[in-house]
């Protein structure tokens, strides 16, 4: 598959590399918060594994402790805390790309990929391809013996059983265990309690009836395809708004990976938050020779990680590796990975990586930067100030002359307003003299014409 890719950017201009990109969110919504709530309880699990009324047996810690696979999640710092900031900034910046096994992610201009190479050199599970017919492995024995009929098995179904059960030859405790840990760690749910909660995966209830197939199933696959699977639902869900901000929102399955991912990929974030653990094993993946700052908070603010990321540009597109790693990519990696759906935007991205050249959209680099340092006023200021076209500059003059002529008749008639008043109020003055009642002359007789006048008016009355 990448050879193909090579060829097909090879053959195109390397400005393809640059052409527009899709986004899920505008810039307009990098800074909008949101509560992210794992199901990834890695810190709980291990804790009540330690904590059990009857304590494991050192075979059943073995089990755990040797496996090549969850060994290292028992090798990592133990954090009561997630730091999901870093995720919720890369969720933000997702792009839209027609591949299927992967997602991009474009931070300051600079696209940076989440691929199961990633996901394998940060977590240390098996990432190669799936045993055939898989899914019918393990068997239904343990589920019925335990959960009887129960159609939907909960991961407080199972703790209730594992805090009361004692070792026994069957290994059914260690079943039990098992079965807790992969519901609570590698393949998690939305809601793993209460009345709402979700069922275990069949899947993972049927595989821990034969631990063998536990121990060499790739897990490392099924976390990453969960993942994914959690991205696209989470673009779906907020379809390109985050509407209510510090609402919170679940993300299920075993996010290590991804929680690391920006930190990795960027230097200075690197640098900022993420401590080297000295004393950890090379050959252990990244997540277990890393581990984040202790600030006194729960989490990094997104603001914080946004001012520490600032401008810059040094920012690794695919992870590189070390020579120390090669010995654990081989075990857990195929030499050659699947097809996955072609997207000439990702070829060029990767056509330009292979010869060290650059990638970074100009553009798009703008505007994340913009969101953060306060030019997005400043470039409305420039929009303002930039020399109108010349409809425009008519258009305006218009409106600047038909306001002046709307004025001047304004006044015009005000004036006259004014004088119709002078001239009025003698007038009112004079009415009001003549409504004055008048007193009447003494012995004054009335005329002959009055008096008919008067009898000619009661004759009309009596009529």
């Amino acid at each position: 598959m990448e050879h193909e890719e090579d060829n097909d950017a090879s053959e195109s201009e390397e400005t393809e590399a640059m052409k527009p990109l899709g986004m899920h969110f505008e810039p307009s919504q990098y800074n909008k918060k949101i509560k992210l709530s794992t199901r990834c309880h890695i810190f709980e699990t291990l804790k009540t594994l330690d904590k059990l009324e009857h304590p494991l047996t050192s075979s059943e810690r073995d089990w755990f402790e040797n496996h090549p696979q969850f060994k290292h999640i028992f090798h990592m710092p133990r954090e009561p805390n997630h730091k999901l900031m870093g995720m919720w900034m890369l969720l933000l910046r997702t792009a839209k790309i027609e591949k299927k096994k992967e997602a991009w992610f474009v931070v300051n201009g600079v696209p940076i990929r989440y691929g199961l190479r990633e996901h394998a050199l940060m977590s240390g599970l098996d990432c190669r391809c799936y045993p055939l017919d898989y899914k019918e492995a393990g068997g239904t024995v343990f589920r019925r013996k335990y959960f009887l009929r129960k159609k939907k098995i909960t991961l407080e179904d199972v703790r209730r059983h594992l805090l009361v059960m004692q070792p026994d030859r069957t290994r059914d405790r260690l079943k039990m265990a098992v079965l807790y840990f992969l519901g609570s760690i590698i393949a998690g749910y939305t809601k793993d309690s209460g009345r709402d909660a979700m069922g275990i995966d069949d899947f993972v209830v049927s595989a821990v009836n034969d631990l063998g197939f536990c121990v060499s199933f790739p897990w490392g696959r099924l976390s990453f395809e969960n993942m994914l699977e959690e991205i696209s639902h989470t673009m779906s869900h907020f379809n390109g708004v985050v509407v209510k901000e510090n609402a919170l929102w679940p993300v299920p399955g075993f996010c290590i990976p991804l929680e690391f991912l920006l930190f990795e990929a960027v230097p200075i974030l690197a640098n900022t938050y993420v401590d080297q653990i000295p004393e950890a094993d090379a050959s252990c993946p990244r997540m277990c020779r890393r581990k984040f700052k202790r600030t006194g908070q729960k989490g990094f603010p997104l603001k914080n990680i946004g001012d520490t990321l600032g401008t810059t540009t040094a920012i690794a597109s695919v992870i590189p590796h070390n020579d120390e790693e090669i010995p654990l990519l081989d075990l857990i990696m195929e030499e050659a990975e699947e097809e996955d759906t072609h997207d000439v935007v990702v070829a060029n991205w990767m056509w330009r990586l292979r010869r060290g050249l650059p990638v970074l959209l100009e553009e798009m680099y703008t505007a994340d930067v913009a969101t953060r340092s306060g030019q997005n006023d400043a470039n409305e200021e420039i929009v303002a100030n930039e020399q109108p076209r010349e409809d425009t500059v008519e258009l305006v003059d218009l409106l600047r002359t038909m306001k002046q002529d709307m004025k001047t008749q304004f006044d015009n008639i005000s004036a006259k307003i004014d004088g119709l008043e002078k001239r009025i109020e003698p007038l009112e003055v004079y009415v009001k003299e003549q409504e004055k009642p008048k007193a009447p002359v003494a012995d004054e007789q009335p005329s002959t014409s009055q008096e008919g006048g008067r009898g000619t008016k009661r004759k009309r009355s009596k009529k």
